[in-house]
């Protein structure tokens, strides 16, 4: 069972990660009222100040649970397609470096001592290929951010490749909805086929991962 503190750390990011979904979903109207930019205009400075304030605001927000496509498409509106998938990108990757440190300054040797076995199990994947299976992971069109965090932070994860595959992993879906977010309509089917090609090309990796694995076994074998 999960200790107390962590069913705590969970429910409590849940319902923040739900509130603020919602929130953002009954606020997409307002995207359409010509008002909006000046209410924009009026809260986040201009210039660099105005960039360093959005993008603290996000990691924070991603750190505790804010889909990433909403940070993207959020940017995407603000800033434009390029330095909205860039701000977004980099956003989410802040916000993943911040959960990995909570996971493992707080919470790593509480689950430890508690489950020692599934801590190992989730180590040694996460020892060999981290910047693969961290991209794999990040290509998929489905998954909980945070949850992959908070598992990678409690596991022993190598944190420079496990950021990297993270960060580059992010960039096809914070494209596409920087996209949305800047105004460029982008079809149902069309998002469809996207979600699909990114799967696609997530299962070849993986594929790609197991033989590489299976052969390092064979290997160790002889």
């Amino acid at each position: 069972m999960l200790s107390q503190q962590t069913k705590t750390l969970f429910l409590i990011t849940t319902l923040i990660s739900i509130a603020i979904l919602f929130s953002v979903l009954f606020s997409l109207d307002v995207l359409k009222n010509n008002n909006l930019q000046p209410l924009l205009d009026q809260f986040i400075p201009q210039g660099y100040l105005g960039v360093l304030m959005v993008l603290s605001l996000l990691a924070l927000l991603t750190s505790i649970g804010l889909p990433r496509q909403v940070a993207a498409f959020s940017c995407g509106y603000i800033f434009g397609i390029f330095y909205g998938t860039l701000l977004a990108t980099l956003s989410a990757t802040l916000g993943c470096m911040l959960t990995l440190f909570i996971a493992k300054t707080f919470f790593r040797q509480r689950v430890l001592d508690a489950y020692p076995d599934k801590v190992t199990v989730l180590s040694t994947f996460f020892s060999t290929d981290t910047f693969s299976k961290a991209l794999v992971i990040r290509l998929l069109p489905a998954g909980s951010n945070f949850l992959t965090n908070i598992l990678a932070g409690i596991a022993k994860v190598k944190f420079i490749p496990y950021v990297t595959g993270t960060c580059v992993g992010f960039i096809p879906q914070m494209l596409i909805f920087s996209l949305l977010g800047a105004g460029i309509k982008v079809g149902e089917n069309q998002q469809i086929v996207l979600s699909l090609c990114l799967l696609v090309v997530a299962l070849i990796f993986g594929y790609l991962l197991y033989r590489k694995k299976k052969k390092r076994n064979k290997k160790g074998a002889t």
